[in-house]
Protein backbone atom coordinates (compact mmCIF):
# COMPACT_ATOMS: atom_id res chain seq x y z
CA UNK A 1 0.00 0.00 0.00
CA UNK A 2 1.09 3.80 -0.76
CA UNK A 3 1.20 5.78 1.73
CA UNK A 4 0.60 9.74 2.22
CA UNK A 5 4.50 10.36 2.02
CA UNK A 6 4.83 8.48 -0.92
CA UNK A 7 2.08 10.24 -2.99
CA UNK A 8 3.10 13.65 -2.28
CA UNK A 9 5.18 14.96 -5.25
CA UNK A 10 8.56 16.38 -4.33
CA UNK A 11 9.02 19.91 -5.22
CA UNK A 12 11.28 20.21 -8.59
CA UNK A 13 14.51 21.09 -7.75
CA UNK A 14 16.37 23.42 -10.28
CA UNK A 15 17.73 21.71 -13.23
CA UNK A 16 21.71 20.52 -12.58
CA UNK A 17 24.39 22.28 -15.02
CA UNK A 18 24.93 19.40 -17.35
CA UNK A 19 28.02 18.20 -17.74
CA UNK A 20 29.56 16.91 -20.61
CA UNK A 21 31.13 12.88 -20.61
CA UNK A 22 34.44 12.76 -21.19
CA UNK A 23 33.77 9.48 -21.70
CA UNK A 24 31.85 9.76 -24.79
CA UNK A 25 33.53 8.80 -28.54
CA UNK A 26 32.60 11.50 -31.14
CA UNK A 27 30.13 9.82 -33.84
CA UNK A 28 29.46 6.21 -31.36
CA UNK A 29 26.62 5.28 -29.32
CA UNK A 30 26.87 2.44 -27.06
CA UNK A 31 23.16 0.29 -27.48
CA UNK A 32 22.34 -1.55 -23.93
CA UNK A 33 18.65 -2.91 -24.75
CA UNK A 34 16.83 -6.28 -23.58
CA UNK A 35 18.18 -7.99 -27.16
CA UNK A 36 20.84 -5.41 -28.29
CA UNK A 37 23.91 -4.54 -26.72
CA UNK A 38 26.67 -3.05 -28.99
CA UNK A 39 28.15 -0.31 -30.34
CA UNK A 40 26.03 2.17 -33.00
CA UNK A 41 28.26 4.32 -35.37
CA UNK A 42 26.01 7.51 -36.95
CA UNK A 43 27.82 10.08 -39.38
CA UNK A 44 25.99 12.40 -41.16
CA UNK A 45 27.37 14.64 -43.87
CA UNK A 46 25.02 16.43 -46.57
CA UNK A 47 22.02 15.29 -45.27
CA UNK A 48 22.99 11.77 -45.40
CA UNK A 49 22.80 9.26 -42.48
CA UNK A 50 24.93 6.02 -42.29
CA UNK A 51 24.59 4.12 -39.16
CA UNK A 52 25.87 0.71 -38.45
CA UNK A 53 25.64 -1.38 -35.14
CA UNK A 54 28.64 -3.48 -33.98
CA UNK A 55 27.53 -6.01 -31.69
CA UNK A 56 29.27 -7.18 -28.48
CA UNK A 57 28.63 -11.04 -29.30
CA UNK A 58 29.61 -10.79 -33.05
CA UNK A 59 32.70 -8.86 -32.20
CA UNK A 60 33.76 -11.28 -29.46
CA UNK A 61 33.26 -8.80 -26.42
CA UNK A 62 32.59 -5.07 -25.40
CA UNK A 63 36.06 -3.41 -26.26
CA UNK A 64 36.92 -5.55 -29.91
CA UNK A 65 32.95 -4.09 -31.04
CA UNK A 66 34.19 -0.59 -30.09
CA UNK A 67 37.79 -1.30 -32.15
CA UNK A 68 35.43 -2.05 -34.91
CA UNK A 69 33.35 0.54 -34.66
CA UNK A 70 35.79 3.31 -34.23
CA UNK A 71 37.81 1.73 -37.17
CA UNK A 72 34.49 1.92 -38.59
CA UNK A 73 33.81 5.56 -38.01
CA UNK A 74 36.91 6.59 -39.39
CA UNK A 75 36.50 4.65 -43.11
CA UNK A 76 33.37 6.89 -42.88
CA UNK A 77 34.55 9.77 -42.12
CA UNK A 78 37.33 9.59 -44.96
CA UNK A 79 35.25 8.57 -47.73
CA UNK A 80 32.31 11.25 -46.79
CA UNK A 81 32.36 15.19 -47.58
CA UNK A 82 34.05 16.65 -44.70
CA UNK A 83 32.15 19.39 -42.74
CA UNK A 84 32.79 22.94 -43.68
CA UNK A 85 32.11 25.07 -41.28
CA UNK A 86 30.99 23.77 -37.40
CA UNK A 87 26.93 23.32 -37.71
CA UNK A 88 26.69 26.81 -35.37
CA UNK A 89 27.91 28.63 -38.16
CA UNK A 90 26.03 27.48 -41.67
CA UNK A 91 23.10 29.68 -41.75
CA UNK A 92 20.05 28.58 -41.14
CA UNK A 93 16.97 30.28 -42.55
CA UNK A 94 15.11 31.78 -39.47
CA UNK A 95 11.51 30.35 -38.13
CA UNK A 96 10.73 33.36 -36.06
CA UNK A 97 8.16 36.26 -36.04
CA UNK A 98 11.07 38.95 -36.46
CA UNK A 99 12.60 37.51 -39.58
CA UNK A 100 15.85 36.77 -37.77
CA UNK A 101 17.51 33.93 -36.21
CA UNK A 102 16.96 33.46 -32.79
CA UNK A 103 15.69 36.67 -31.78
CA UNK A 104 12.00 36.38 -30.96
CA UNK A 105 8.92 38.63 -30.10
CA UNK A 106 7.15 37.73 -26.97
CA UNK A 107 4.52 38.84 -24.75
CA UNK A 108 4.08 38.17 -21.28
CA UNK A 109 2.25 39.55 -18.30
CA UNK A 110 4.25 41.20 -15.48
CA UNK A 111 3.46 40.92 -11.78
CA UNK A 112 1.24 44.04 -11.58
CA UNK A 113 -0.79 42.30 -14.33
CA UNK A 114 0.44 44.81 -17.16
CA UNK A 115 1.04 43.47 -20.25
CA UNK A 116 4.64 43.21 -21.54
CA UNK A 117 6.24 43.04 -24.92
CA UNK A 118 9.88 42.09 -25.52
CA UNK A 119 12.31 40.66 -27.65
CA UNK A 120 14.27 38.05 -26.88
CA UNK A 121 17.25 36.82 -28.35
CA UNK A 122 19.29 33.53 -27.89
CA UNK A 123 22.78 33.09 -28.69
CA UNK A 124 25.31 30.08 -28.01
CA UNK A 125 28.48 31.28 -26.05
CA UNK A 126 29.84 28.05 -25.98
CA UNK A 127 29.18 24.48 -26.80
CA UNK A 128 26.21 23.74 -24.75
CA UNK A 129 26.23 26.96 -22.74
CA UNK A 130 23.31 29.00 -23.75
CA UNK A 131 22.96 32.98 -23.24
CA UNK A 132 19.16 34.69 -23.61
CA UNK A 133 18.50 38.13 -23.30
CA UNK A 134 15.81 40.51 -23.49
CA UNK A 135 15.24 43.97 -25.08
CA UNK A 136 11.81 46.03 -24.19
CA UNK A 137 9.37 47.12 -26.75
CA UNK A 138 7.67 49.56 -25.00
CA UNK A 139 10.94 51.25 -23.87
CA UNK A 140 12.79 50.96 -26.61
CA UNK A 141 10.54 50.58 -29.73
CA UNK A 142 9.76 47.25 -32.32
CA UNK A 143 13.00 48.94 -34.58
CA UNK A 144 15.71 49.79 -32.11
CA UNK A 145 15.20 46.24 -29.96
CA UNK A 146 15.03 44.08 -32.96
CA UNK A 147 17.79 46.10 -34.22
CA UNK A 148 20.08 46.40 -30.65
CA UNK A 149 19.08 42.41 -30.52
CA UNK A 150 20.72 40.94 -33.62
CA UNK A 151 24.03 43.39 -32.77
CA UNK A 152 24.37 41.19 -29.33
CA UNK A 153 23.63 38.18 -30.94
CA UNK A 154 26.10 38.66 -33.72
CA UNK A 155 28.45 40.10 -30.88
CA UNK A 156 28.48 36.81 -29.17
CA UNK A 157 28.69 34.63 -32.08
CA UNK A 158 31.82 36.83 -32.56
CA UNK A 159 33.33 36.17 -29.55
CA UNK A 160 32.67 32.69 -29.67
CA UNK A 161 34.38 32.45 -33.19
CA UNK A 162 37.14 34.33 -31.94
CA UNK A 163 37.98 32.19 -28.66
CA UNK A 164 37.52 28.86 -31.03
CA UNK A 165 40.47 29.71 -33.31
Amino acid sequence: MATKKSAKKKAAAAPAKRIRNKQSIKNIKRIDSTKTHGWQVHVRRGGVLKTKLFSDRMHGGKRAALDAAKDHRDELLSSMAKLAKPLWKIKRTPRTNTGQLGVSLTEYTNKSGKRRKVITVTARQSLGKAVNRKFSVDKLGYEKAVKQAVAWRNKVLRDRAADEK
